[in-house]
């Protein structure tokens, strides 16, 4: 028996300067995913020019107030909406950073590792490089890079060196 994949929620481009999509459950929790410019983080590589995007996933709107509970077309709309913006130049990239506000980072990564690794077929490869502070809280930040970008060997190493940098 064939696994059945579950059907996007529709969503909706809706621009701006984070690039951003919204969709909305079928219970009601509007989601935000956005794609920011942050190709000056890497204006001290200047022997590279490439377009870098944050991606950023957020519950923009939950009225319940509660936990939004699993819901397995959440996944799959993510992954249709970054091949919508990502999917179609090779040339681009995108950094993930989980975010470390509530000390679940690390459970954010590994969520993140297995949509990656659920949906990102032959076309992209993620590089992580977490990044420990002074006080060792761990930031875990991720490079996806499509397999065939013609820059990938210069721009992995630039991802690589601005971590390290990091933790200086």
């Amino acid at each position: 028996m064939q696994k059945q994949i579950p059907r996007t929620y529709e969503y909706l481009f809706a621009g701006g300067q984070e690039n951003s999509f919204f969709f909305k459950t079928d219970n009601k929790i509007v989601y935000e995913v956005k794609f920011k410019d942050t190709s000056y983080l890497f204006t001290n590589y200047s022997n590279i020019s490439f377009e870098a995007f944050e991606l950023g996933i957020i519950v923009s709107e939950n009225f319940t107030e509660q936990k939004p509970p699993l819901d397995s077309r959440i996944p799959v709309t993510i992954a249709a909406i970054f091949y919508d913006f990502i999917g179609r130049n090779n040339e681009q990239v995108v950094i993930y950073i989980c975010d470390s506000s509530d000390d679940k980072q690390a459970i954010r990564h590994r969520k993140f590792t297995q949509w990656f690794e659920s949906f990102k077929g032959n076309d992209f490869v993620k590089i992580n490089a977490p990044i420990t502070d002074n006080r060792t809280v761990v930031y875990y930040t991720s490079l996806i890079i499509h397999r065939y970008n013609p820059k990938r060997q210069e721009i992995t190493e630039a991802f690589i060196n601005l971590t390290d940098d990091q933790q200086k």
